[in-house]
Order: C-alpha cells, then sequence, then structure tokens
C-alpha cells in the first residue's frame, strides 16, 4: 500500500490520544464523545449526505 503522510499523521494523532488515555478505548470513546457533542455544528450527518447527492442527480 502507498505511503500517504496525512494518514500517516492521523494514526500518529489516534496513538497520542489514545495514550492520554491510558490505552483505555473506553475513555478514548468518551472523549470522542464529548469533542462531538461540543463541535455539533462540524459534523455531517449520513441524511445530510444523501440529501445532496440525490440534489446534484437531479
Amino acid at each position: 500500500m502507498k505511503h500517504d503522510p496525512i494518514v500517516e499523521e492521523i494514526h500518529q494523532i489516534r496513538q497520542k490520544l489514545l495514550e492520554e488515555c491510558g490505552g483505555d478505548l473506553n475513555r478514548l470513546m468518551a472523549r470522542y464523545k464529548a469533542a462531538e457533542i461540543q463541535d455539533r455544528s462540524r459534523l455531517v450527518s449520513t441524511i445530510s449526505v444523501r440529501k445532496n447527492l440525490r440534489r446534484e442527480g437531479e
């Protein structure tokens, strides 16, 4: 597989966050959920994506 520096950076950040959570996946997921709630305006739902794809296809 081709080396992708962006994907590598994402993996490094995820590893750092996991380490900050003591290697506990439940704590990491709780952290993700808290960030999701805090930045809800930045989230994209699959429903809105599907609606936009349908509009583009018209």
